[in-house]
């Protein structure tokens, strides 16, 4: 029987921890309310396809800012392990699949306005035993969700994180683990000040952008004036 959950992964939006290479031209205190923004809408908007969600967050002592931040509701909430990327989504993944969830998809809070049938899809591809894992590329070479149909170990192992080499190397860990693959529409990530732009233009030309990330808006109408001008 399915019984899926969404994990995002989460750092506390403190300033000069967080969205840095958004910094210059923007301020640390700046990039860390864009990253609370992205926070808050994701989080939203996943809790509307998916009942059960972890929020696995870091650093250790970051919880409290973060509930005081996010979406009330019955949230889960899980600190990520492990020293890189790859050893904290093997340790939240194995958490999820220890509670007895399946399919389990994982995101990051980078994509506010990532279509949630994205999600959907993914969850129905994995509860329908279509594909063992699903992937969602990014344009930088990296992934903006990784769902599984059950724990697989050693998948993010030997990943070069944070290259353009990451969404190759995980597919060639799937293959190597003879897991079925089914990849998603290629979508962004917002790191550079580029791609703040690009989120920019998005959200102030579609109405249902706006709509799906309302924190994201407000704090994009709030620096409008800024951004022209940096860019």
């Amino acid at each position: 029987m399915s019984r899926p959950v969404c994990i995002v992964m989460v750092k506390a939006p403190r300033a000069g921890a967080v969205k840095t290479r958004l910094v210059p031209p923007l301020s640390q205190s700046q990039a860390a309310t864009l990253a609370a923004s992205f926070a808050q809408d994701t989080i939203a908007n996943v809790q509307r396809v998916v009942r059960d969600v972890i929020v696995a967050y870091a650093p250790s002592d970051g919880r409290v800012s973060l509930e005081a931040l996010l979406p009330s509701g019955d949230l889960i909430w899980l600190e990520q392990q492990g020293e890189d990327l790859g050893a904290r989504l093997e340790a939240v993944t194995a958490h999820a699949a220890a509670l007895g969830y399946s399919p389990i998809i994982v995101s990051g809070t980078d994509s506010p306005t990532l279509p949630m049938s994205f999600i959907e899809r993914a969850i129905g591809s994995l509860a329908a035993e279509e594909a063992d894992i699903v992937l969602g590329p990014t344009d930088d070479g990296g992934y903006y969700l990784v769902g599984l149909r059950q724990f697989a170990g050693s998948l993010f192992q030997n990943i070069a994180w944070s290259t353009p080499l990451a969404y190759q190397q995980t597919l060639d860990n799937a293959t190597r683990l003879k897991l079925r693959a089914f990849e998603l529409p290629r979508w962004y990530d917002v790191d550079t000040f580029s791609d703040l732009l690009h989120l920019s233009a998005e959200i102030f030309t579609s109405e249902e952008a706006r709509m799906q990330a309302p924190a994201t808006y407000r704090w994009l109408e709030a620096h409008e004036s800024l951004l022209p001008a940096l860019a």
